[in-house]
């Protein structure tokens, strides 16, 4: 009896196990019903599970090109929740387990990968791959015609053609970054600019260049991002990490990922603030409905950055390096500029003849005038001569003995000047010839020596 018990158990925990999941299959369709709240998965064109995975119902639906699989454009205008086929074209609207077609179009194939965003109650994409080509096109749904219209946009800037690229929107404007040229070339590698759409002025902008952590952690997993939004953030989630990109306050904050491997595109509950999303059961077929909250997965911060820097904060950021690295060789050129001469310093006001801040003190009278007067004329070569008017005022009917004393004390200033500074190089005085009669000589104070203050 325990035993039958036992089996019976058993059989109802399997059964109820298994109402929980759903056989894994290609074709799945996956959103958010915006008159409910539930998540509404559809497998394989036929069952229908509103909310929970269990008790499906069959589906009912008009018809439509190709599979559910293909209408990954989901949107929820004024609770209604309309499903847009991955190429553009065929618009299906979701209604009480039911699907029904909406559009007069034809599947156009023009627009896979392109950014989703709704405009004033409008369905709207952006850019996207299709006829061998990518477009930077924005196209909206008319939902009184019921057929698609090309956006009517001003200005002339406007970003590249691309395709899969990252996009937010609110109700001021759409945000678009990243993403791949002709299907092989990422974007971002050619391209770092964070692009705005204002809903205002119809107009392009480019806001600045992203952060190079931002480059390079989407650049490690170009093919694998899920993303989805909040009323003001952003998300981009991979295997490794969860970006945060709050566009209003220029942040970007980053998390380690511990908690989801999705499978099926997420979207966000702003009602519960958690993630909802489809997840494979380990080593099996199934998937199971999982639910996560915000707070759950961004528990393990790594560091916060700015998301991007405007045009004028790059050129201003180097322009400030630039001029710091010149500050510093001037700097460095300074320094060895004094280390190798600049020793001596006059100091006008206090008459006094210093080197290397300390008061040079053996000078005789005559020496130190010598030295005030070869600083008074720095700028120019003097001729020898010109220092006669220091010693006539002692000789002044001996010009021989002039001579001789002016000779005397100079030879004595400059010994004095260079017991001073060992191994100088280059001479401290500066001698040449007169251009115009040779015998005359002319002297100056070496510059790389002497400064006057």
């Amino acid at each position: 009896m325990i035993h039958k018990i036992l089996l019976l158990f058993a059989l109802l925990s399997v059964s109820l196990v298994s109402s929980q999941t759903i056989p894994k299959t290609e074709n799945i369709c996956f959103f958010q019903d915006a008159k409910s709240g539930n998540p509404i998965t559809i497998v394989n064109d036929s069952l229908v599970y509103n909310g929970e995975l269990k008790n499906p119902s069959r589906l009912k639906h008009t018809d439509y090109p190709g599979t559910l699989n293909d209408y990954r454009y989901s949107f929820k205008i004024k609770k209604q929740t309309f499903l847009v086929h991955i190429g553009c074209g065929p618009v299906l609207e979701y209604r009480n387990d039911s699907i029904v077609r909406v559009d007069n179009s034809f599947l156009q194939q023009n627009q896979y990968g392109a950014s989703t965003f709704i405009y004033k109650n409008q369905i709207c994409l952006f850019g996207g791959y299709g006829m061998f080509t990518d477009k930077n096109i924005i196209t909206r749904f008319d939902f009184l015609s019921k057929e698609w219209f090309l956006f009517n946009i001003k200005g002339d800037e406007e970003p590249s053609a691309r395709s899969e690229n990252i996009n937010y929107f609110d109700n001021d404007g759409l945000y678009i970054f990243g993403g791949w040229s002709n299907k092989t070339i990422p974007t971002f590698e050619k391209d770092s600019s964070l692009w705005y759409f204002n809903f205002t002025t119809l107009q392009w902008i480019r806001l600045g260049n992203y952060n190079e952590t931002l480059l390079k952690t989407i650049s490690k997993f170009p093919y694998y991002y899920y993303t989805f939004q909040t009323n003001n953030k952003l998300y981009l989630q991979n295997i490794e990490s969860i970006i945060e990109i709050d566009f209003k306050n220029n942040q970007t904050r980053y998390f380690e990922n511990k908690s989801i491997i999705c499978n099926i595109k997420p979207y966000f509950d702003n009602n519960s603030n958690s993630l909802i999303y489809l997840q494979a059961l380990n080593g099996s077929s199934q998937l199971q409905l999982k639910t996560i909250s915000l707070s759950e997965l961004l528990k393990k911060p790594i560091k916060t950055e700015k998301l991007y820097y405007k045009p004028w904060q790059e050129y201003l950021l180097s322009s400030f390096w630039i001029l710091f690295i010149l500050i510093l060789f001037y700097l460095i050129y300074r320094r060895i500029i004094h280390k190798k001469g600049k020793h001596f310093m006059f100091n006008l006001s206090k008459n006094k003849l210093f080197y290397k801040s300390k008061i040079i003190s053996n000078l005789d009278p005559l020496e130190e005038k010598i030295l005030i007067y070869l600083f008074q004329n720095n700028n120019t070569y003097l001729q020898l001569n010109q220092l006669n008017i220091i010693f006539e005022k002692e000789n002044l009917d001996n010009f021989t003995n002039v001579i001789k004393k002016r000779d005397l004390v100079f030879s004595s200033l400059l010994v004095k000047l260079n017991a001073i500074v060992a191994q100088n190089e280059n001479p401290l005085v500066l001698i040449k010839k007169n251009e115009v009669d040779k015998r005359i000589k002319e002297i100056k104070l070496n510059p790389l020596y002497f400064t006057l203050k």
